[in-house]
């Protein structure tokens, strides 16, 4: 006869109370230890503040559009995923994977240089581009509004690991962008007629990152610079933090070692960074933790390595080998001994402004991480 005693659900309730408890334990500690790093992080910067400062800011740019022109500002407003404005649009390509279905993945100067005589501009309601090789242009509404937009698609596109939810801006748009990377011979194979490569490069798409869905490396993110529950702060589409901090002091010895090879000086737009510090020894960022840009706080993750788009003119597109070949020979630095470093990926502490003249303070010091 079968049984009809009611099962003992005594042990089950006993292990989900004791994963709840262990949950909030955990929250509450990771809560207790960002506190505590952010007030201990504070008291340094107080501390700090009525000393001289070290450096002034001298630069501050944003890139609209990730891979076009930087667009040089006298201020900036720092919001949850870097300066306003920087680097919330993106150029893609359907790109096959391993499902058969498509995806989309980003477009950059590594593989179309010419993406860098793109001008943008960003205002509320419009994203302007112009190309500075023949002047045309074209005025994209960015309002999210289904009478100005239409239905505008979204779908997912590949950044780096990430896979982040975008918003289709339009075949205007994509028209215009298409003609300059159908123009540009590093979307060629160099054969007459179509290629895999051409074929690859034949639907690029403007886009713009519209959600919450993708966080800085939590490796990195130190507890000073997370969330009150411990998470890393949300980024657009940089290629992995809000932030790109550079120094005119290293610029100044990479040109001099650049004009001891015979070499050419180059700017500070190759490596793109959104805010450049004046007044500082060369490379002492490398060592630099948290650092006081006016009011704010920046929490210096790692160094940042450099790829062939440090070698594209910025101005033309065109591209050579350097500053890559020379700074192999003094900032091939890290484990590997390949990847060669210039400037700091940080993340920001709080939500203000930043301005040219800003006085720089270095809050700590400590052992500098190059991956």
């Amino acid at each position: 006869m079968a049984s009809t005693e009611a099962p003992d659900i005594v042990p089950t309730l006993i292990a989900i109370a004791v994963i709840g408890i262990t949950i909030h334990l955990t929250n509450g500690l990771g809560i207790l230890t960002t506190l505590i790093a952010k007030l201990s992080l504070k008291r340094k910067a107080m501390q700090k503040a009525s000393e001289a400062a070290e450096g002034s800011v001298s630069g501050v740019f944003i890139h609209p559009v990730k891979s076009l022109r930087a667009v040089s500002l006298p201020q900036a407003q720092l919001d949850d995923k870097g300066f306003h404005g920087d680097r919330r649009f993106m150029v893609c390509y359907p790109a096959p994977r391993w499902s058969g279905d498509t995806r989309h993945r980003f477009l950059t100067q590594r593989q179309c240089p010419s993406l860098a005589t793109i001008v943008a501009k960003l205002d509320e309601d419009n994203l302007v581009l112009e190309s500075s090789k023949d002047g045309k242009s074209i005025e994209i509404s960015t309002e999210h509004d289904a009478t100005a937009n239409g239905d505008r698609r979204t779908f997912d596109a590949g950044i780096w690991d990430d896979q982040v939810t975008v918003e289709d801006m339009g075949d205007e748009a994509a028209k215009f962008l298409q003609a300059i990377v159908d123009a540009d011979d590093a979307c060629r194979s160099g054969d007459e007629g179509d290629s895999p490569v051409q074929a690859m490069y034949k639907n690029v798409r403007l886009v713009e990152h519209c959600v919450n869905d993708r966080e800085a490396p939590a490796k990195f993110t130190p507890s000073a610079a997370q969330t009150w529950f411990g998470r890393s702060p949300q980024v657009s589409l940089t290629d992995g933090f809000p932030i790109l901090i550079a120094c005119e002091a290293s610029l100044d010895e990479l040109n001099q070692k650049l004009k001891e090879a015979g070499k050419d000086p180059i700017p500070m737009t190759r490596f793109r960074p959104n805010i450049v510090i004046k007044g500082t020894k060369p490379f002492e960022e490398d060592k630099w933790k948290y650092i006081s840009i006016g009011d704010e706080l920046f929490a210096i993750v790692k160094a940042c390595p450099r790829c062939k788009q440090s070698c594209t003119d910025q101005q033309t597109g065109i591209v050579s080998t350097e500053p890559l070949d020379v700074m192999k020979s003094f900032r091939a630095l890290g484990e590997s001994n390949t990847d060669v470093f210039f400037a700091q990926n940080a993340i920001p502490l709080g939500t203000g402004t930043i301005k040219v003249g800003d006085g720089v303070r270095v809050i700590e010091r400590g052992d500098p991480v190059y991956c």
